[in-house]
């Protein structure tokens, strides 16, 4: 608890947690503990008032984790430029709170490429974060550490909530919105990121637990990029093989 509030830059050597291993699992546990308790509870609300609430709670909490995270940075003294909400997960946030107050009742290409998004983009990029997590520099114990596994957790409860009810009906043939989004949100991110050395959505260079690192070590930074381009289009076309399983006149298989 001596470092519970220290930046990453201050911490000594040796203070973080390593992927799976020990901690690692026990936070795993926790979030699906957490989520499945979450879902089973929605389950209960959904029809009723209550199971609105419980979805704008969870949108409106994901935003705000991520001001907290930002007047967390401020008061350290650290520099905000490294910490803005430009990450995947952190955009994912800000979409769930965005599709729950504006496009979810919206008709039209936008709700069907919110819909898709956050099926086959936010919900799996979450898990991937909580899996393959780059916040090991910190204490299994510590601000950031709880904050940013709350955040994910939210998000997957979030989509989970979504694809129960059926108000997130993906579907395969839509798939290629995902794609479309992707290639909207990437250059602006991507030239942000060259102009400030920052690593956003880790266009750069990816993250030390990612399964591409090992690409990125031996093709260098083109064998990364397209790699990272082949594994994202792959991934949002196989999850969306599953899509069927939560069409609106299969609810509550999930």
């Amino acid at each position: 608890m001596d470092y519970f509030f220290t930046y990453e830059t201050d911490l000594p050597a040796g203070v973080g947690y390593e992927l799976f291993h020990t901690e690692h699992f026990i936070i795993l546990a926790l979030c699906f503990a957490v989520t499945a308790a979450g879902i089973f509870l929605y389950r209960r609300l959904k029809g009723d008032s209550h199971g609105s609430v419980f979805r704008r709670i969870l949108a409106v909490a994901s935003v705000f984790l991520i001001l907290i995270r930002l007047l967390y940075v401020y008061l350290c003294g650290a520099r905000l430029i490294y910490d803005l909400p430009l990450h995947f997960c952190s955009i994912a946030g800000m979409i769930c709170f965005i599709y729950e107050f504006l496009i979810r009742r919206m008709p039209g290409v936008m709700h069907s490429m919110a819909e898709q998004v956050l099926y086959s983009l936010c919900l799996p990029g979450a898990v991937l974060a909580l899996v393959f997590s780059d916040g090991t520099a910190y204490p299994p114990v510590h601000f950031v550490t709880i904050q940013s596994t709350l955040f994910h957790v939210l998000i997957i409860l979030y989509v989970a909530a979504g694809l129960s009810d059926g108000s997130i009906s993906p579907s395969f043939k839509k798939a290629y919105l995902s794609v479309l989004f992707l290639v909207i949100l990437v250059p602006p991110i991507l030239i942000f990121d060259m102009y400030t050395r920052t690593d956003y959505m880790f266009l750069l260079y990816p993250s030390a637990g990612s399964p591409l690192a090992g690409a990125f070590i031996r093709y260098g930074y083109a064998g990364y990029m397209l790699f990272y381009g082949l594994a994202a289009v792959t991934e949002i076309y196989m999850i969306n093989l599953l899509s069927p399983l939560f069409k609106t006149g299969r609810r509550g298989r999930f």
